[in-house]
């Protein structure tokens, strides 16, 4: 398989799997079935309700479009990464680095966003779809 017949595996299978997870979380959260996290303050960590509805769809369809290898799934990836990087950072942050599990899980998150942020950048980069000077 040479590499133009490639697809950026690891980042569809992330925005799919992190998609359906924040659907769960986001339904479970609105029944009151997810139990918030101690180290977060509950006013702001409700606030983030709603921009997860917004996202949910980006990136189940960047998930999509990238599995069907369309042009706006690079964008859409791109956007869809850059949105779940600022959801894991604000997280972190409104923690204060406290909480062992959310340390944990919100940098195993992080690292995994990006790894498939650079998978879609570099795939489409030897692909020849951007000019890197």
């Amino acid at each position: 398989m040479n590499l133009k017949q490639k697809r950026p595996w690891i980042a569809i299978i992330w925005f799919a799997v992190w998609g359906l997870f924040q659907a769960y979380a986001v339904f479970s959260v609105i029944t009151g079935a997810w139990k918030r996290p101690e180290a977060f303050p509950e006013e702001a960590y409700n606030s983030l309700i709603y921009p997860d509805m917004f996202f949910i769809p980006l990136y189940l369809s960047t998930s999509i479009l990238l599995l069907r290898k369309h042009r706006l799934g690079n964008i859409f990836g791109l956007i869809a990464g850059g949105a779940v990087i600022y959801v894991m950072i604000y997280l972190l942050a409104l923690s204060g680095l406290k909480g062992t599990e959310n340390l944990i899980f919100d940098s195993l998150f992080l690292s995994i966003n990006i790894v498939a942020i650079i998978q879609i950048v570099k795939l489409r980069e030897v692909e020849g779809r951007y000019e890197l000077t």
